[in-house]
């Protein structure tokens, strides 16, 4: 499914709005554009944050970023990967794939938080277009799927071992089934009965 873009939304971002009914809501608006955007996208729980196409700079960040107030001067690779040049190799950079194909991505990340403790991530990047149709901004946002990961480990690796455990009582049993098959053999050898039923 694709969605399409909200000239209401955009404009009210980049301040090109000339839809009436919102130019109206904005002489209510207690506070400027920017501290009533960062109010808004600072009640998203998730980091999320606006990065320029032209240089990689974030815009807009929210408090869930974790980002120190000197975030307008960094690259997005710099605070989520503490790294001097863009995303490569197993982690494909969000804004190159937006730039190159004009459409969301989603990819998986190892960030790090506050502290510096890797975290990994589910990173979502989406095009943000001027009215003109030019790719100007990516909103990125993520998710931090850590624990889901490791309860996603854990559950393979218990299901390694129960398959392990099976093969095991499998091959037992079929064992077990053998050993009967020659004990009976013995017994009519000897001209005695079977002890075991025939499980065939």
């Amino acid at each position: 499914m694709k969605c399409e873009r909200n000239p209401i939304f955009l404009s009210t971002i980049f301040g090109r709005n000339k839809h009436k009914d919102l130019n109206q809501g904005e002489k209510d608006m207690p506070e400027d554009k920017a501290k009533y955007l960062q109010r808004i996208i600072d009640s998203i729980g998730h980091p999320f944050y606006v990065v320029d196409v032209k240089n990689y700079l974030i815009r807009f960040a929210n408090k869930a970023c974790g980002f120190d107030e000197s975030y307008k001067n960094s690259t997005c690779y710099q605070l989520t990967h503490k790294c001097l040049n863009p995303c490569s190799g197993e982690h494909i950079c969000p804004l190159e794939r937006v730039i190159k194909t004009k459409q969301p991505v989603k990819t998986e990340h190892i960030h790090y938080d506050k502290e510096g403790k890797p975290r990994i991530m589910e990173v979502h990047g989406d095009p943000v277009f001027d009215e003109k149709g030019n790719l100007i901004m990516m909103i990125e946002y993520s998710f931090d799927i850590t624990e889901l990961k490791k309860a996603q480990d854990e559950l393979a690796q218990k299901l390694e071992q129960v398959e392990k455990f099976n093969k095991a009582m499998v091959g037992r049993e079929v064992r077990v089934l053998e050993l009967k098959k020659e004990i009976n053999d013995l017994l009519v050898s000897f001209g005695k009965s079977p002890k075991y039923p025939s499980e065939e």
